[in-house]
């Protein structure tokens, strides 16, 4: 999966439509020391956790987050 967030992104927008937006919650944070950060990221869809990750950057975070979700999704979906 080349880019995990647009896949995701798609993939809710064929489950929801417009108003996928709606069901996506995003929490995104860091810890550590400036020189040292690890960042945090969790997505919620329709408030159930679907994705965890952490990594160096927090665009690594949150792709992995979302290659979860995406991957979750698609095993509910079956």
């Amino acid at each position: 999966m080349e880019h995990p967030r647009t896949t995701l992104n798609n993939e809710l927008q064929g489950i929801y439509g417009p108003s996928a937006p709606d069901h996506v919650r995003w929490e995104v944070y860091s810890q550590g020391p400036p020189n040292a950060l690890t960042w945090h990221a969790t997505i919620y869809i329709d408030d159930m956790n679907h994705g965890y990750a952490q990594s160096r950057t927090r665009g690594g975070a949150q792709d992995e987050a979302a290659r979860q979700a995406y991957n979750n999704l698609k095993r509910e979906r079956r």
